[in-house]
Parts: structure tokens; C-alpha cells; sequence
């Protein structure tokens, strides 16, 4: 049935495809044109009306679209800028594939008729741009799920985590405190259990993580119970790289001054002071010297 009268964006809508249509229809008849529309004559008429007054900037006759309806049967020229039927962009397509899956996926309300017509329309655009393109959960993104879970309630989680630190897996129960980011890179603050004291993880670097069944306790006052590791150690070159890692200013670094290192993992600061290729010595106290020793004699035994 023809319309009899249509919205402001309906009307846009059809007017940017009316002029590629004239183009490959000249001296189509008014009646056939409204019929291929599905508006009444005095809505095609009010249309064409539109159209003979767009153009291009100046305005003039010479730029405005020539359109000639008077005789019954229209016929266009000088319409080059609207010549074309309107197309999507392949970004464009990406994201209407992407909304789709979206739509899909996350409305519990749909039908299986809805479900079908969805995927079959996503079929399609996926065609036009002859792209694999989809929306999934990433591993990172799933661990993040459960750390909010353990910040918003308190809960405990069981996490295997990746330590660059002793270069192994680990497995810990940790209560996660809050999320924070450094670097673009994503870490969460918590209170590990297995290690009694404050830590943080980086997410990238969760394998599994899933809440705890065990009941954990935590109290705001364990964040004080962390122990740290002090260690008094000597300058013997300089190397940027190493007063980082333990928050000190290179530049005020000398050749045999005395600094005092401090860390809450003791495999973390052994490491990070045989990384400096003995740029800093240890002094004090005795068990870390003979840790660090230790240390030494089984990497260097790596290569015998």
C-alpha cells in the first residue's frame, strides 16, 4: 500500500536512492516511480520537488540537479554528486557484524526466528567484506571478570599465576584488593595468603583463576603485615637499568656508595641484582649474601 505521507528520515532516505534510480530509469512514468517507492503520487511529487532544489555549493542553476517531471515522465541530469546508491564502509560493516553478534548473544529475549534472521544478515555482511571477524571473550579479559568479583565481595580466589620473578608457575589464594595501571599495563593489588602479605599481579600474567571455595579472612589491617626485605649493598659500577629496579636515582649515584635495597619477594631482589651483571654487592645481611652466592653457582653450573 502507498504511503501517503512519510517522516523527515524516511524522506532522506529515499531521496538518496531516487537519484541513482533515475539515472538508470530516464523517462520512467511518475505513477511507475511512486509505485517502485510504495508512496502516493503527491508524496513522489513533494520528493522530486526536494530534489530540484539540491546541488552542489554556489547554488546556481548550473550546479542545483536538472530534473524535468512536468509532462508526467521524469528525467534527471547533472546529478554526478548523488550518483551513486548508498554503501557502508568496511569499517562501517565491521561494526554492524559486531553489533549484531552483540545483539545476539547478549538479549535473552530473542526468538529463534529473530536468532535466525540475525545470523543470516550477519552471514551476509560478512560476504561483503570477505573477513573472519568476531567477538570473544580473551583469557585476560575472563580473569578480570573474576578479580572484580573478588574486589567488589571480598571473596577469595584460587589463581595460578606466571611469576617472571622464580620463572615458574605458581599457584596462590589470593583476596584481590583493587585494579590499577602502569605503563598500559593492568595490574591488581591483593592480599596473598599463600605468601601471608600484600602483593601485586599483573593480569596478562593469570593462566586460571576461579573464586575459592575456602572462606579466607582478610581485614584491612593485613596490608601491614607484609614484611620487607632490607638489604644493605655496595655501588660497584653504575647501571641505570638496576637503580630502577630498586627506586634509585641514578644520577646521584657514585662508585662505591653504600645504598640500601628494599623488596617483599626474596627471589624478585636476588634476581634483580644478579640481572645488573654485579653492578651493586651485597653486604648485609649474611643470609641473603650466602643465597645470593648460592644463586650464582647454580646458574653458572647451567653451562658447564
Amino acid at each position: 500500500m502507498a504511503k501517503s505521507q512519510t517522516t523527515p528520515l524516511e524522506q532522506t532516505s529515499r531521496l538518496l536512492d531516487l537519484v541513482p534510480f533515475l539515472l538508470s530509469h530516464q523517462g520512467i512514468a511518475l505513477s511507475e516511480l511512486a509505485q517502485h517507492f510504495k508512496v502516493s503520487n503527491d508524496v513522489m511529487l513533494d520528493d522530486l520537488n526536494t530534489l530540484w532544489m539540491c546541488g552542489l555549493p554556489g547554488y546556481t542553476p548550473l550546479e542545483l540537479i536538472d530534473l524535468n517531471f512536468d509532462s508526467g515522465f521524469v528525467t534527471i541530469r547533472n546529478a554526478a554528486p548523488l550518483a551513486y546508491i548508498r554503501t557502508m564502509s568496511s569499517s562501517e560493516i565491521v561494526a554492524l557484524a559486531l553489533g549484531l553478534d552483540l545483539l545476539r548473544d547478549g538479549s535473552l529475549k530473542l526468538g529463534a526466528d529473530m536468532s535466525v534472521r540475525i545470523d543470516a544478515l550477519s552471514t551476509k555482511l560478512r560476504k561483503e567484506i570477505d573477513a573472519n571477524i568476531s567477538i570473544a571473550s580473551t583469557p585476560s579479559t575472563a580473569h578480570r571478570s573474576v578479580i572484580s568479583t573478588s574486589i567488589a565481595t571480598r571473596v577469595s580466589v584460587e589463581m595460578t599465576y606466571y611469576s617472571t620473578t622464580s620463572d615458574q608457575e605458581t599457584k596462590r589464594i589470593v583476596t584481590a584488593y583493587d585494579f590499577y595501571n602502569e605503563n598500559d599495563v593492568e595490574y591488581f593489588r591483593g592480599y596473598c595468603h599463600t605468601s601471608k602479605g600484600m602483593r601485586t599481579f599483573r593480569i596478562d600474567r593469570i593462566v586460571e583463576v576461579s573464586v575459592s571455595e575456602k572462606s579466607e579472612e582478610f581485614s584491612a589491617s593485613s596490608s601491614d603485615q607484609t614484611e620487607r626485605i632490607r638489604v644493605g649493598a655496595i655501588v660497584r659500577t653504575l647501571d641505570r637499568a638496576t637503580a630502577e629496579a630498586f627506586g634509585l636515582a641514578y644520577s646521584d649515584l657514585r662508585v662505591g656508595d653504600s645504598v640500601s635495597l628494599e623488596a617483599f619477594s626474596q627471589e624478585w631482589l636476588i634476581r634483580s641484582i644478579m640481572a645488573g651483571a654485579g653492578s651493586l654487592s651485597i653486604e648485609e645481611p649474611q643470609e641473603i649474601r650466602q643465597l645470593f652466592s648460592q644463586s650464582i653457582d647454580a646458574t653458572l653450573a647451567l653451562y658447564e
